[in-house]
């Protein structure tokens, strides 16, 4: 799999171009907007790390995650993603476009290795809830795996909503700390989980502690996301794509998950980074600016021509931890 697969470059550079726009629109003055601690341990020990659209990003003194501080709170980042163009481009044009592929890239293998994971803590799978469900691609092919199962889905966009709810799975139209609060979605589930969205809210810990609600006592909560120990933010700070206020805020390290899902009152059972493109995606960041990495060293690494090189170093990446994109496997105490 490469980058463009799913995420083709003439529409991820007009998703971005949208978002500088919208950043500047609905958040003119970055500076004025709440300080918060660290969304990970939260700890007050910010170092500046960089910016990126007015946006101040900081490592942690204490756990080294990434995050932009200050921040939009709750309240301004749902009438953002409501109203903005760039939010409409993403669920009207850019998702559309590369829905069959990445049903077939990332949600069918998803799938499979959820219900892996899910079979391997001993929970039978009959219940399923998922926390920004989108158009409910995930659990299409969850059910496919699992044909008694009863789905689930927490969606705040009306369109994605309805487009859920005509698949015959029971919807909550809103978010997940709503959701919690319902007698038909509170404790049902064998198993909560919540896809590339733990980048996007100010409040981590009040997300996971909304999963573990929805979840039975016993039950299974998964997040994935981008990863602040990852090569290709690492590497490229500022210059990468993945850094995108006010989309992307949080890039959680091993150490601020571990923090944070204790926080929440959930046990970790595993952490790990099964990510397949971060060489690929510095690889593109050097095609378009060959001073996005200044390491002479690594660049000869990421644009070696025999494809094996890549391959091993993405291959390292994945196997300690390395990799921006990140699962996190909890389960509510029983």
């Amino acid at each position: 799999m490469r980058e463009a697969d799913i995420r083709p470059q003439d529409l991820l550079d007009e998703y971005l171009r949208l978002s500088a726009e919208d950043a500047a629109l609905y958040f003119p003055d970055p500076a004025a907007l709440p300080a918060r601690p660290c969304p990970g341990c939260n700890e007050d020990r910010p170092a500046p790390a960089f910016e990126k659209l007015g946006f101040s990003y900081v490592r942690c003194g204490n756990c080294d995650t990434l995050y932009a501080n200050p921040c939009p709170d709750n309240a301004s980042l749902s009438g953002f993603y409501e109203d903005s163009e760039s939010s409409a481009y993403w669920a009207t044009t850019f998702f559309p476009a590369v829905a069959e592929s990445r049903r077939t890239a990332i949600f069918k293998p998803r799938a499979a290795d959820v219900a892996d994971l899910v079979r391997g803590l001993g929970i039978s799978l009959q219940v399923a809830t998922d926390v920004g469900a989108g158009h409910g691609y995930f659990l299409d092919e969850l059910a496919a795996l699992t044909p008694d199962l009863s789905g689930m889905a927490v969606e705040p966009n009306v369109g994605m909503a309805e487009a859920c709810q005509a698949k015959g799975y029971k919807v909550f139209k809103g978010f997940s700390w709503q959701a919690a609060d319902s007698s038909d979605f509170a404790g049902a589930a064998d198993l909560v989980s919540c896809f590339e969205v733990i980048e996007h809210v100010p409040d981590i810990e009040g997300l996971l502690k909304s999963m573990g609600a929805l979840a039975r006592p016993g039950g299974a909560v998964l997040l994935t996301g981008l990863s602040g120990d990852g090569f290709d933010i690492r590497l490229l700070g500022a210059r990468s794509k993945a850094v995108s206020p006010p989309h992307h805020l949080n890039f959680l390290s091993k150490q601020g998950v571990e923090q944070v899902v204790k926080q929440a009152g959930l046990e970790l059972e595993m952490f790990f980074t099964p990510g397949k493109l971060d060489v690929d995606i510095v690889r593109n960041a050097l095609n378009d600016d060959p001073g996005a990495v200044v390491d002479p060293f690594l660049c000869d690494l990421i644009n070696d021509p025999d494809p094996a090189v890549g391959e091993n170093l993405q291959q390292f990446l994945t196997e300690n931890c390395r990799s921006s994109h990140m699962w996190i496997l909890a389960r509510r105490p029983g």
